[in-house]
């Protein structure tokens, strides 16, 4: 650090100035404020990149949600954060594959949530292929980037074709379909959490989202019999019982 003599109120004044501003890096109100992406994954660390798979979701949109954080000071009005998708790595077509809800730092608000709308039904290639989109964050003249301005977004729509290990149809579950799982994980996501969420909870823990985990020795019929039948499986077949092919009717 710089040493500093002082002589009399004015000088010491002016020279504890000078000492300061030379020693210490003061922040600079008059530059611009910048913003990042800053998601964290289920594992509770930071991503730059996610994918995503419709699998047996019957929704037609799926929304990413990814955290921009301010760095800055917050002000008295809104701040629109500008976007590009990156050509040489991308092959999403903005309104075909995605879209973008508008991306604005709120008034007083010191972040806010980049929301992208993964679209199901205008590109059947996505029954084939996986799309990717990178994002950049661009500067503007509310604000630049800083840190990490890239985030990553794969997804598709391939359809799974084979009956899962634990899919056994003598328990009360129809002959298997795509359309059959699809309504089948449409009760389980509806009325598991709600009859019990500490179960449910175990469930996803255990086999994953649309039980991609699960094996035929240890899947969710071995454990949850019960419950599935009295939460999923009965309300299905009452609801369905035309639509499908059954060949056991599921009872307690």
């Amino acid at each position: 650090m710089k040493r500093c003599k002082f002589w009399g109120g004015a000088v010491l004044l002016g020279l504890l100035m000078a000492c300061t501003d030379e020693d210490y890096k003061l922040y600079d109100t008059a530059q611009k404020d910048s913003v990042f992406f800053e998601y964290i994954d289920e594992n509770e660390e930071e991503a730059v990149s996610v994918e995503y798979a419709f699998n047996f979701d019957v929704a037609t949109i799926h929304t990413i949600e990814i955290p921009v954080k301010l760095m800055g000071m917050p002000v008295d009005h809104d701040r629109t954060i500008s976007l590009i998708a990156v050509k040489d790595s991308t092959d999403m077509v903005e309104g075909v594959h995605y879209t973008v809800d508008d991306a604005v730092i709120p008034a007083n608000e010191v972040g806010t949530v980049l929301k992208v709308n993964l679209l199901r039904e205008n590109d059947p290639k996505l029954q084939e292929k996986a799309f990717t989109l990178l994002l950049e964050i661009v500067e503007n003249e509310d604000l630049r980037a800083v840190g990490q301005k890239y985030f990553k977004i794969t997804y598709s729509d391939i359809h799974p074709t084979q009956r899962p290990d634990w899919w056994y149809t003598y328990l009360g579950l129809p002959v298997y379909s795509y359309e059959a799982a699809q309504q089948f994980f449409k009760y389980f996501y509806e009325l598991a959490p709600v009859a019990n969420r500490d179960v449910y909870n175990e469930m996803i823990k255990a086999y994953g989202d649309y039980f991609v985990k699960a094996v035929y020795s240890q899947g969710p019929f071995v454990i949850y019999t019960n419950f599935l039948l009295k939460y999923v499986q009965i309300p299905m077949y009452n609801d369905l019982k035309d639509k499908f092919e059954w060949q056991a009717v599921p009872s307690m």
